[in-house]
């Protein structure tokens, strides 16, 4: 990275006109969102064997602000949504779970200048089993790859949701008490609200902030933390420790069980040794009741 797939650009060229213009309106709930604004795809059209094509437009500013973290996380969470239900039959009563998920993106992602307006993603899926998918995503910017994703999803049925939900599938909305955030400046964020961490008194360590007032993070009611909201706050975490302008090239991000809102949720950063020169790899973990939730490994420039 960076590099071009100019191949399959000239190979889809047809598809890349047909869907180059956004349609009247694509469905929010083929994307899980209640808030219109939020939807960033505008397009999408079948490859065939198991591949598609999607467009998405970055608005300047707007719900997500100029965060491009969130930005490519929810276009590729979007995407894959999308793709689901719009053509593999997915159904959109069944609650979707992100296993893990791993992307890069090109060296110069971050700049300012390269933030780009519209954008095409090409899709492979292929099934792990009758209820699990594994996504193989790529993301350009006129005909340049500026980010690749690789992830699995898997689905279940609203009753065997419940189930596995116990008494967590009903859980009180914006009851708990949010405490009071780091300096914003401190995790690369220029306002409170979209601070994710909390202090605790050792260097490194923070506990989660569970703020469902934040539109960006919280679009609708949900009975757990959400996957992105976790990567969020790890980003914020990795700011923290390495500093501005080391926006992270490869992250890799694993989900071991459910972030409850009835507890708090640990964090702590540790610098690993890099593999690859000029870089620093940072593994943020999230510890929830004893037991580890989630882990995301990054590699950031140094």
């Amino acid at each position: 990275m960076p590099k071009t797939l100019l191949s399959d650009r000239q190979r889809h060229s047809h598809v890349v006109r047909r869907i180059a213009a956004p349609v009247q309106r694509l469905p929010k709930e083929f994307v899980h969102l209640h808030r219109t604004e939020a939807v960033l795809l505008t397009n999408w059209s079948s490859l065939g064997s198991g591949r598609y094509a999607v467009s998405a437009r970055w608005p300047r500013g707007g719900l997500f602000g100029d965060s491009v973290q969130l930005l490519l996380a929810q276009t590729i969470r979007q995407s894959c949504l999308l793709i689901g239900h719009a053509e593999l039959s997915v159904p959109l009563s069944h609650q979707t779970l992100m296993e893990w998920m791993d992307f890069s993106v090109a060296s110069d992602f971050y700049d300012p200048k390269n933030k780009p307006d519209n954008l095409f993603i090409l899709l492979t899926f292929r099934p792990n089993n009758p209820r699990s998918l594994r996504v193989d995503l790529s993301i350009l910017s006129e005909g340049r790859l500026v980010a690749e994703s690789l992830l699995d999803f898997s689905w279940i049925a609203p009753g065997a949701y419940r189930r596995l939900r116990g008494a967590h599938a009903e859980v009180p909305w914006g009851g708990a008490p949010v405490p009071s955030p780091v300096p914003a400046h401190t995790v690369g964020r220029s306002h409170a609200d979209e601070v994710l961490l909390a202090p605790v008194r050792v260097p490194g360590r923070w506990e989660l902030r569970m703020d469902v007032s934040n539109p960006a993070l919280y679009d609708h009611r949900v009975d757990h933390v959400p996957g992105l909201v976790l990567i969020e706050a790890a980003y914020q975490a990795a700011h923290a420790v390495t500093g501005p302008g080391r926006g992270p090239v490869r992250v890799m991000s694993t989900f071991d069980s459910f972030v409850e809102f009835d507890a708090p949720c640990l964090m702590e950063a540790v610098v690993l040794p890099a593999k690859e020169e000029g870089t620093v790899r940072l593994e943020v973990t999230g510890t929830q009741n004893g037991e580890r939730t989630f882990s995301v490994t990054m590699d950031c420039p140094k």
